[in-house]
């Protein structure tokens, strides 16, 4: 299952400092879907997705891989002050998927090893 952080967020920065994959992101940044995969920061406010927050912090899902293969608990859990990032329960990914994403992250960004 995919991260989101609640809207009990202090917006303290401290998840988005422990991401292993840079996939937690401060209010009013929004990133697009650009061919199928996040990768660029969008300025048109009025397109947003639905894990996008102008309030708080917020994960990008195609990002985030629950830490899978790096910590047993998702290392911006482990950090949340207020225990403000939950289970996303409308955006549901087996741990199969959570794997071959962090493969392929790792593939993005080889100079990072994480274990």
């Amino acid at each position: 299952m995919a991260l989101k952080i609640s809207n009990d967020c202090m917006n303290c920065g401290v998840c988005e400092i422990e991401c292993p994959y840079n996939a937690i992101y401060p209010a009013g940044l929004n990133w697009r879907k650009i061919k199928r995969k996040y990768l660029s920061v969008c300025e048109d406010r009025s397109v947003t997705d639905d894990f996008y927050s102008g309030v708080h912090y917020y994960i990008v899902p195609d990002m985030c891989t629950e830490c899978k293969g790096i910590s047993e608990t998702p290392k911006c859990v482990m950090v949340c002050p207020l225990s403000g990032i939950e289970k996303d329960t409308k955006l549901w990914e087996s741990e199969e998927h959570l794997y071959s994403k962090k493969q392929y992250l790792d593939t993005l960004h080889p100079w990072r090893y994480w274990s």
